[in-house]
């Protein structure tokens, strides 16, 4: 049983059977990793990710390979030529490494953005069932020294929360790099939305 202040949780139970107390208990990293919507959230952060990886290491590739060219043509081409190709594939590394890492930042604020919507909408359910249940607080597991297993109600959230929300709507790269590109035109600056 969970003990603050010296003073013990009450359990009662409710016409449903289920325990009551003035005091709950959750999972904050089961919550945050076991619903339907955490996991489609990874899963999709994580093809995006491999997405953008694999667009890197084809760039990569074919810098490489005109990097290879540039060395071979260095002999044989005019020194104004050749240093003229040099500039002008120096600034593609550069553009292209710009790109990489914006690309990479996009992702990173989609991720970020759908996270905190993610925490937010289990709050939501969170105080839903606090109230239901008549409960002063509910506490991370985490932060409890020790506590009742009635009082736990991870797997009730986790049940409630795949019920009534559905998985995140994630759409594909080029569109989330499009959205983002016509959000930075629009405003003049970086947007991930």
């Amino acid at each position: 049983m969970l003990a603050l202040a010296g003073a013990p949780a009450m359990l009662a139970t409710t016409a449903a059977g289920q325990a009551t107390a003035d005091i709950l208990v959750v999972s904050r990293t089961r919550l945050l990793n076991d619903t339907k919507h955490a996991r489609a959230l990874l899963e999709a952060e994580k093809r995006l990710t491999a997405e953008i990886q694999a667009r890197i290491d084809a760039t990569k590739r074919a810098l490489a390979a005109e990097e290879q060219e540039l060395a071979r043509l260095r002999s044989t081409l005019p020194r104004d030529e050749f240093e003229t190709r040099t500039a002008a594939f120096d600034r593609r590394v550069r553009r292209e490494r710009r790109e990489a890492q914006r690309q990479a930042a996009v992702l990173q604020t989609v991720f970020r953005a759908e996270r905190v919507e993610l925490q937010e909408t289990l709050a939501a359910v969170l105080e839903q069932i606090r109230a239901e249940r008549g409960a002063s607080v509910i506490l991370n597991e985490e932060q409890a020294m020790a506590a009742d297993p009635a009082i736990d109600i991870t797997d009730e959230v986790i049940a409630r929360f795949d019920k009534t929300v559905p998985p995140p709507d994630i759409p594909d790269l080029q569109t989330i790099l499009s959205r983002a590109s016509e959000s930075e035109e629009e405003g003049g600056g970086s947007g991930a939305r």
